[in-house]
């Protein structure tokens, strides 16, 4: 009896000294993004055919940006070789040019830049309205005449 006694005490003090070591703990473990700045272009109009009777010709792009500020600078390949708009065949031979960037109505330069304070995920159309300055005639050389508008957008 006395080693059933002994027997159930020992179990009784396991029992109880593990309960009352028993405990609980936490952790945890923080979660979060970072979601990069972005703008992506859309709708870009493969190119522009300039009427040689000097009408307007126009393309456009679509701007989505994920920030809600940002600003976009228009520039042009001739103006920075030439100082003046222009398109220029591969022997030199170059034809002025005029033109500017619609955003909400609001014509600006092609050499110009906008800064724009809006909402995030707003989609922003831009026009790009280009002209010949003078019709072609019988004396312009032939040949094909090129210049490429570029748009870099800071955000």
């Amino acid at each position: 009896m006395k080693i059933l006694l002994k027997s159930a005490a020992v179990t009784a003090l396991l029992l109880g000294s593990g309960l009352t070591q028993a405990a609980t703990t936490t952790s945890s473990i923080p979660m979060g993004i970072d979601v990069p700045k972005s703008c992506t272009f859309s709708n870009v109009s493969a190119g522009i055919i300039l009427p040689e009777d000097g009408s307007e010709a126009q393309g456009a792009f679509s701007l989505l940006c994920n920030t809600g500020s940002f600003s976009t600078v228009f520039s042009m390949d001739s103006k920075a070789a030439h100082g003046q708009f222009q398109v220029t065949n591969p022997n030199g031979v170059s034809l002025p040019i005029e033109g500017a960037v619609s955003l909400f109505n609001n014509d600006y330069r092609l050499d110009h830049s906008i800064g724009y304070i809006g909402f995030i995920g707003q989609v922003l159309d831009y026009i790009v309205k280009v002209k010949l300055q003078a019709p072609t005639t019988a004396t312009t050389p032939a040949g094909v005449y090129t210049d490429t508008f570029r748009v870099n957008v800071t955000y």
